[in-house]
């Protein structure tokens, strides 16, 4: 199943342009991309889990939070960061006990700096 989502991604990816990149997170299970302008990843724990980890990853970065809403099928908190950019996370539930998250740096997306954001988002999974 995983192989299917991975070769469906790759493909939608190369005929939209984006290049996917697998960074393979210890935590993540089908592994990080990016696609669109935003990094997306998926990890064992429930939706409520990774909701609670990305305010405190906020509070913890100091980043201004703009707007919250949170459903039990998915989550999303958007954020300014100190250079003014804007930072969105979108989080939804995937099954019981596991949740994905994406994560978006300014309008068209940051590659590097959503790929740093989430690594320290895993620091407190």
């Amino acid at each position: 199943m995983k192989l299917k989502i991975l070769l469906f991604t790759l493909i939608l990816s190369l005929s939209s342009g984006c290049v996917v990149v697998g960074a393979g997170a210890a935590s993540a299970l089908g592994g990080t991309y990016y696609i669109s302008g935003e990094i997306k990843a998926s990890y064992d724990v429930s939706i409520q889990h990774l909701y609670d980890v990305s305010l405190y990853f906020f509070q913890k970065e100091g980043i201004k939070t703009m707007s919250v809403t949170n459903t039990t099928e998915d989550a999303d908190i958007v954020g300014e960061l100190e250079d003014g950019k804007s930072i969105k996370i979108h989080i939804y539930y995937n099954k019981k006990e596991q949740a994905s998250i994406g994560l978006r740096i300014g309008t068209l997306g940051d590659e590097k700096r959503s790929r740093e954001m989430l690594r320290k988002i895993e620091r407190y999974i």
